[in-house]
């Protein structure tokens, strides 16, 4: 699923979150979703610049909330020890699938980015450029895909910065002269 970021003006991926909302004034906690970023955990929501949040009520409907109307928000089944396992167990499988991809002979930073080995530096970087763009999950995000097309254009993302490094690196490019 996809939210709109005015302040960017680009989608953005979001992850749904079941929590307990109390609001000021109100005795009972009330059992809602919330709509976050990948990463991002529902108390970060408090504290970005926004002042209101959508949640999604148990009936489906979506509302704004004033964040000052916010007096607390609690998590639902998801302690922090379980979201910390599946924080490292994303990590570790992305790691080892771009070590693998990598260590494999047959990963060529050219074909990656889609050049030939003769390209120019403003080649390589209007490559580079044009392949961040169209593999970016931020730009997919838009689209409503899966997770797992998320993961895969995350890891798509590491292989096109990984290429990018590579030949610039061999070809004695300055940090400076790097888009990152």
């Amino acid at each position: 699923m996809s939210v709109f970021d005015s302040k960017n003006r680009t989608f953005r991926h979001r992850n749904e979150i079941d929590v307990l909302l109390r609001l000021k004034g109100v005795d009972e906690e009330i059992p809602v979703t919330i709509f976050a970023s990948l990463g991002e955990r529902a108390q970060d929501l408090l504290n970005d610049e926004r002042v209101f949040i959508p949640v999604r009520r148990p009936s489906g409907e979506t509302v704004l909330i004033a964040k000052t109307q916010i007096e607390s928000l609690a998590e639902q089944n998801a302690s922090r020890e379980d979201e910390e396992e599946l924080e490292q167990l994303e990590e570790d499988f992305t790691q080892e699938t771009i070590r693998e991809a990598i260590s494999k002979k047959s990963f060529d930073p050219y074909e990656m980015l889609r050049i030939q080995p003769t390209a120019s530096p403003d080649e390589i970087r209007a490559a580079y450029k044009a392949r961040i763009k169209a593999v970016h999950p931020d730009a997919l995000a838009s689209l409503g895909l899966d997770d797992d097309i998320t993961k895969a254009a995350i890891l798509t993302t590491q292989k096109v910065n990984y290429a990018y490094q590579k030949i610039m690196k061999e070809r004695g490019a300055k940090t400076a002269d790097r888009v990152v």
